[in-house]
């Protein structure tokens, strides 16, 4: 039987050679969740708006593209690092030097852990992965092939046979929420402002 660790490593050839398809989709959850999150800001908001299922849905329908193409493993996998990656940088632009990024890091994987008990939380996972990303100076665009062996490990460890669909999309909003949250803080939840840096960062 393999190693745990070692198997994740081994397919950071096949997930390099994947398409950039994921940066688009990450950045598309990202719009979305952060305009969501500017509008349950807006003067008169009544409370958190509704899920949306129509992002539920284009995620999934991306999830299950990359499925049928046998590339679910290495396509989500690249679509959770550029997630992470846009999420530290946006928490960066906040909290400043990387002293402070390890402390808002700390105090943040505390609250998450402490909050999801149930039996399959996306939560820690997310933040192993966030960590990971958070302590590469360099986290910028693609990941490279160092950094994406670390992301790999807790990200495919998670993934369970038969589930993986559904599992690689709970990390996906995972990161996505925290990321849309972050950006639209940074924004000073401004949907003008979301809309323009996001447009500028089409990919």
């Amino acid at each position: 039987m393999e190693d745990q660790e070692e198997a994740p490593v081994r397919d950071v050839r096949a997930i390099m050679e994947a398409a950039e398809c994921p940066g688009a989709v990450a950045l598309g959850l990202i719009r979305t969740t952060a305009l969501d999150e500017a509008a349950r800001h807006a003067p008169g908001a009544g409370g958190p708006p509704p899920a949306n299922w129509e992002m539920h849905r284009g995620l999934t329908d991306a999830l299950e593209s990359w499925q049928e193409d046998g590339r679910l493993r290495e396509e989500s996998v690249l679509l959770a690092e550029w997630l992470a990656v846009e999420l530290s940088a946006y928490v960066a632009a906040q909290v400043g030097d990387r002293t402070r990024m390890e402390s808002w890091l700390r105090r943040f994987g505390t609250q998450v852990r402490r909050a999801q008990r149930h039996a399959h939380p996306a939560g820690p996972t997310a933040v192993e992965i966030l960590s990971v990303v958070a302590a590469d100076r360099d986290a910028q665009g693609p990941a490279g092939p160092e950094r994406l062996a670390r992301v790999a490990v807790p990200y495919l460890m998670y993934l369970r046979d038969g589930r993986r669909l559904e599992d690689a999309r709970e990390i996906a909003l995972t990161l996505a929420l925290w990321a849309g949250s972050q950006l639209a803080a940074l924004m000073h939840h401004d949907p003008d402002r979301i809309t323009s840096y996001l447009d500028a960062r089409e990919v």
